[in-house]
């Protein structure tokens, strides 16, 4: 499982550049002029993508700092996807191309707290 979340955790962070540079289909980021259009994906450029390519590192190569990067990178990844569903519903905007990759934050995000948080409980 750990391998899993390491490989997703990489992938999430490639695909939160990537797409943050082209303003999640909206047109290339150094072109937009509004500020809530950049949000975002800049904090996803500056951000989530980094530390997701940081934590899916260190969870693959079973560093302690790894989990931790993990859990906080989890976070970010819910928090993201509340701000994406609050817009997708505020401009009523139901496109795939935002719902899957909000959706997946969620997914990752949530199973990856829940699992770790659930091995380090001790009853």
């Amino acid at each position: 499982m750990t391998k899993l979340f390491g490989i997703l955790f990489i992938l999430t962070g490639i695909f939160a550049i990537a797409g943050g540079l082209y303003t999640w289909g909206d047109g290339n980021i150094f072109s937009q002029t509004e500020l809530l259009t950049v949000l975002i994906p800049w904090a996803d450029i500056l951000l989530t993508g980094p530390l997701s390519l940081l934590a899916g590192y260190g969870i693959l190569n079973h560093l302690n700092w790894g989990r931790i990067l993990g859990l906080i990178t989890s976070g970010i990844y819910i928090f993201g996807s509340l701000l994406v569903f609050i817009t997708i519903i505020w401009n009523a905007n139901y496109s795939i191309f935002l719902l899957i990759p909000s959706i997946s934050g969620l997914i990752i995000g949530s199973s990856y707290a829940a699992l770790t948080l659930k091995e380090q409980t001790i009853i």
